[in-house]
């Protein structure tokens, strides 16, 4: 802006100078109106141009006025001293150019608000690679997040078989890592699901489903955990309850809400998996009694767009302090949120809140 005030005073200063100097300049013996006539047009071209296309365009229109009103006076004082076809010229001649100029600098503005845009979705596309490379990330901790389950307890039985077993208690524990192989190859094609999504964009795929069987196939998944630490897993769904929701990512959110109940769950409590709803938004609810969350935490992993350093549960266990970010990811993806409520010392509850009408559903992004 200061720039373009210098160049003004700069332009109009030389063009002011130039017009106002005539009347001096024709007491010079040896003053020839036609060579300065000349001198002048050009001068006032090139002042036009520097003007129109480096301040503004309008100031193009002006400096013509003015030119249209220098050529008439010289017309009208010097008619003799130069033709009057000459003076036409040079008028067609720099209205000509005024007309360029200002065609010039509105392509140009063109160019520029063009260019713009094209940083602007430049910049766009940049967060878009920003957000799929997060993605990607994204998936990757998924799979360090939920995968150890079932390998862990491979692992477990493993060492127990090392040792020597009866025929009952072989085969007892050869179904356990059967089942732990089937969990882990279904959490794997889940992931391998949800991930194709992600990559390309798509929406959640929504559609009425029974709840309760989706609740009781991650309690199943999680029954040798549960056992361990011989806690009781609750199912209070009513088998007749249906849901729209998207049922691969409800159930990757149940399956971290319940792992981490277990997680900092106490050996020999309880965990209890209930649903509360309205006409507008079905609540989805894992609530267990162990050491629940301070409340500094619990502000952390509510509010923060970083992920929550894990802690360990009630008997070491580790975790990536990635679970809840992947769980408000998902709820988003169908309309919906996750709230967490939790005192310390006596538990935490997590929910799923989705709402029921599948018209908001679908006007997601």
């Amino acid at each position: 802006m200061k720039l373009k005030f210098v160049l003004g005073i700069a332009v109009y200063s030389i063009f002011l100078n130039i017009y106002f100097s005539i009347p001096i300049r024709m007491e010079i013996a040896s003053f020839v109106m036609e060579a300065y006539f000349v001198k002048v047009e050009l001068i006032t071209i090139l002042l036009m141009l520097v003007a129109g296309i480096l301040i503004h365009r309008h100031h193009m229109m002006f400096i013509s006025f003015v030119n249209t009103a220098f050529i008439i006076t010289s017309i009208v004082l010097f008619p003799g001293d130069y033709p009057v076809f000459k003076y036409l010229f040079y008028f067609v001649l720099i209205t000509g150019t005024g007309l360029t100029g200002h065609m010039l600098k509105k392509t140009l503005t063109k160019l520029r608000e063009n260019l713009e845009y094209a940083n602007a979705e430049i910049a766009r596309n940049n967060q878009k690679l920003v957000e799929i490379n997060e993605q990607k990330d994204q998936l990757f901790r998924i799979i360090g997040h939920d995968i150890r389950t079932p390998f862990n307890q491979i692992s477990m039985i493993l060492s127990i078989m090392s040792k020597d077993l009866d025929k009952a208690s072989f085969e007892e524990m050869k179904n356990i890592m059967e089942t732990a192989v089937e969990n882990g190859n279904r959490l794997l094609h889940d992931l391998m699901t949800w991930a194709k999504a992600q990559a390309t964009d798509s929406r959640a795929v929504k559609e009425q489903v029974s709840l309760y069987p989706i609740i009781q196939k991650e309690v199943h998944f999680f029954e040798e955990q549960a056992k361990g630490k011989s806690i009781k897993i609750n199912n209070q769904i009513m088998e007749n309850i249906e849901i729209i929701a998207d049922p691969n990512m409800t159930a990757t959110i149940m399956r971290n809400f319940i792992s981490n109940a277990l997680k900092f769950s106490h050996r020999d409590s309880s965990i209890d998996i209930f649903m509360e709803n309205n006409e507008e938004y079905s609540c989805i609810a894992v609530r267990d009694h162990g050491t629940g969350m301070k409340k500094d935490r619990l502000e952390r992993l509510k509010f923060s767009e970083k992920n929550v350093v894990s802690n360990e549960g009630t008997e070491k266990e580790a975790g990536s302090g990635f679970g809840i970010r992947i769980c408000q990811k998902l709820a988003e993806h169908q309309c919906g949120r996750v709230e967490i409520t939790s005192k310390w010392g006596q538990g935490s509850t997590f929910s799923l809140i989705l709402p029921n009408d599948p018209v908001s559903q679908d006007s997601q992004k």
